[in-house]
């Protein structure tokens, strides 16, 4: 199992530090790494300058962060990566069972994804939760075969009212 380590978890017969580029991998998938964030942590300020020159020659956003902010930044990571995959995911199956391709719904991702260069997330926020629509959020729900996405949509939309001030 790989968890995100501290340097103080790491062995201190030698200098510490710590080099960890904000990005999903994927096999076979090129990247272009010149905007990837690269975050770096080290015991001194001379090895934070040689990681920041390093971390410079590969890409144009070196941040310092601590253990504590690079744990805090993998949890965030998670939120809008693995989970917002999984949800593409229930997207994907939904579409499927319907006879429908998911390209059609490739253009509100890419949008959706695209509002959040000029707005904030609370900002850009839309949907049958946001706008407290209890109609389209029970069909929504009875449309659901699979019961764990029934209980990721309600879940889900209670967050979002909980957040905007509604309750379902």
């Amino acid at each position: 199992m790989i968890h995100l380590i501290t340097i103080n978890d790491l062995p201190n017969d030698y200098r510490r530090g710590a080099f960890y580029p904000l990005q999903t991998f994927t096999k076979e998938k090129e990247l272009d790494f010149s905007n990837i964030p690269i975050c770096i942590e080290a015991e001194n300020q001379k090895d934070v300058s040689i990681l920041s020159e390093l971390a410079g020659y590969i890409s144009k956003n070196v941040k310092e962060v601590s253990s504590t902010q690079r744990k805090s930044l993998h949890l965030a990571a998670v939120f809008a990566n693995n989970f917002t995959n999984h949800l593409y995911q229930a997207a994907y199956d939904i579409c499927d069972e319907s006879n429908l391709s998911f390209d059609l719904i490739k253009p509100l991702i890419i949008e959706t994804a695209d509002k959040i260069r000029t707005l904030s997330p609370f900002e850009a926020q839309t949907g049958p939760a946001r706008r407290n629509d209890t109609v389209t959020i029970s069909d929504h729900i009875e449309m659901l075969a699979n019961p764990n996405r029934k209980e990721i949509y309600s879940q889900l939309s209670k967050s979002i009212q909980k957040n905007y001030g509604k309750e379902l």
